[in-house]
């Protein structure tokens, strides 16, 4: 735990009395130096942080929205049973219970899966109707 500690704030002091022997070199106050160095490298540290929390958030976002697409191949568009009528996409399984908790309202809810069966038909070849010829009556 100390150890940890002295690790986080060592390199604060050193670089804030380095600021500090900076200043003093250019004939400016030692602490002026010190109190710049300690608020440079906190603004460092801040917008390290900001940018780094940004490009975990994007990361997490793409993986959300991977995991997404993959619902879709095996997953399906289902409405909560609230009153709400909150709709969600549900990952699918046939070898196991579907359940999952409502974003919307967070009750547990059941998806009941049922199978179907239709004809497949298929669409005619051409739909064009051959064209008539009339003949002319006054050739008769």
């Amino acid at each position: 735990m100390i150890q940890t500690l002295l690790k986080q704030i060592l390199p604060l002091i050193i670089g804030s009395f380095l600021f500090g022997a900076l200043f003093l070199s250019f004939g400016l106050n030692f602490f002026l130096g010190i109190g710049v160095g300690i608020a440079i490298q906190y603004a460092a540290y801040y917008t390290f942080v900001n940018v780094l929390n940004a490009v975990v958030a994007l990361k997490n976002k793409k993986l959300e929205n991977e995991r997404i697409k993959e619902f879709s191949y095996q997953g399906l568009e289902v409405k909560c049973p609230c009153f709400k009528q909150h709709i969600d996409i549900v990952p699918i399984r046939l070898n196991t219970s579907n359940y999952y908790k409502c974003s919307e309202c967070g009750k547990s809810v059941s998806v009941i899966i049922n199978a179907e069966t239709a004809v497949v038909t298929e669409p005619l070849v051409s739909t064009d109707l051959p064209k008539l010829t009339i003949p002319n009556a006054t050739n008769t």
